[in-house]
């Protein structure tokens, strides 16, 4: 029987450390290699594979140029129609970041699964989640999932929808406003309603944007913030995009000495955009029927709907990006538009 391919892309994360002097520090990639999937053979029982050495870092420190890196490696490979699928092994603490951002790059017509996975302890732990998430990894590589999932515990989540819930439990990561587009029981279970795409014979090109802007800042609110501390962001030139991580349904304080509401309009007039998340974990930054929330947004900032923030944080770098040469008044018109747009099921319509 002839086994599938599958292109394995290692980047680090806990999956891949080992203890020195009691701190958890990534091996490179052959050490992974040697001490890690060769104590797997069971991965050979599933699929032929091919081991890229890309990255070897702790989460904390992925930003985007590793995200444009870690996409181009995949959009390479796929070209080369080699593989059935792909796994990438990652730190769990910006995993649902990347794997946003991997989502938007790799764009609408991506025909193959992208399987991001790791773990919440290192491969020498015995009991530990490490051999067995790589193992169902693997399986869903080879499914018929063609977007960018993340595949941890017992749940394949869409990655553009996922966002990490908790630092030790083996359960890491949740879909807080999208179900799981699968269960891993004996057997892969897939709810095909849920799914944005499956894989298919032909399909059109990858329609492959790898663009992620710098200069974006993004504040969390707590109450007496005062926004004269950041004033002069707007002026000096360096800030690309501006996201306000709010209170409840979007909403922003609008009474006041703490009024974010002058920041929000003055921003805008100079060409930086206000994206609007929450802090709640996700379907909370619809339009707000509350007078603050709407109050932001008619003062010229963008609401992100019902994406995670990791999503809108990504995909906001990603329209940015597309956008840096237009004019002020063009680009927050489109960067209105846009991060409305789903592309990748990363958003469902508003609610009228």
């Amino acid at each position: 029987m002839n086994k599938g391919k599958i292109c394995l892309i290692y980047t680090g994360g806990t999956i891949g450390m080992v203890s020195k002097g009691g701190v958890l520090t990534p091996v490179r990639g052959k050490e992974f290699e040697s001490s890690v999937l060769k104590k797997i053979p069971e991965l050979e029982d599933i699929a032929e594979y091919k081991f890229i050495d890309l990255l070897s870092k702790d989460a904390t420190n992925m930003h985007p140029n590793d995200w444009v890196k870690l996409s181009n490696e995949i959009h390479n490979q796929i070209k080369t129609r080699k593989y059935q699928g792909f796994v990438v092994v990652h730190g769990t603490d910006t995993m649902h970041f990347s794997a946003s951002a991997v989502a938007l790059a790799l764009g609408e017509n991506l025909n193959v699964p992208v399987v991001f996975t790791g773990a919440q302890t290192a491969f020498s732990v015995p009991h530990g989640d490490a051999r067995v998430n790589l193992l169902r990894a693997f399986k869903v590589a080879l499914s018929n999932i063609a977007e960018v999932v993340i595949c941890f515990g017992d749940y394949v989540f869409r990655g553009c929808r996922s966002l990490k819930k908790d630092e030790r439990r083996f359960d890491a990561f949740w879909s807080p406003a999208y179900p799981p587009l699968a269960y891993i029981g004996e057997e892969l279970i897939i709810h095909d309603k849920s799914l944005f795409r499956e894989r298919k014979e032909a399909r059109a090109g990858i329609n492959f944007v790898n663009v992620f802007s710098e200069g974006i800042i993004q504040v969390s609110l707590i109450p007496g913030l005062d926004p004269i501390f950041f004033s002069s962001l707007i002026e000096d030139g360096n800030c690309n995009g501006f996201i306000l991580h709010s209170f409840g349904a979007g909403n922003v304080p609008n009474e006041g000495d703490y009024s974010w509401m002058r920041f929000i309009k003055e921003a805008s007039e100079n060409g930086i955009p206000i994206l609007i998340t929450s802090q709640f974990p996700a379907n909370s930054a619809y339009h707000s029927p509350y007078a603050p929330g709407r109050d932001a947004y008619e003062n010229g900032a963008i609401p992100t709907l019902n994406m995670t923030y990791a999503c809108a944080s990504a995909k906001f770098r990603w329209l940015l990006a597309q956008f840096a040469d237009m004019e002020k008044d063009e680009k927050i018109d489109q960067l209105k538009l846009m991060m409305n747009h789903d592309y990748v099921g990363e958003l469902d319509k508003p609610h009228n």
